[in-house]
């Protein structure tokens, strides 16, 4: 149980990151707005 415990405590920080994600989209009333992925050729 122990060796698991580092991959249970990175999925619940990622389950909660997303809860707050999308507590924040439905009090606020936006959309979801896909964040801009920049190339690293773009930067050259």
């Amino acid at each position: 149980m122990l060796a698991r415990k580092k991959t249970k405590v990175a999925a619940v920080a990622l389950a909660n990151k997303i809860a707050r994600t999308a507590w924040k989209l439905m009090v606020s009333g936006e959309r979801y707005r896909k964040a801009a992925v920049l190339s690293p050729m773009a930067t050259v």
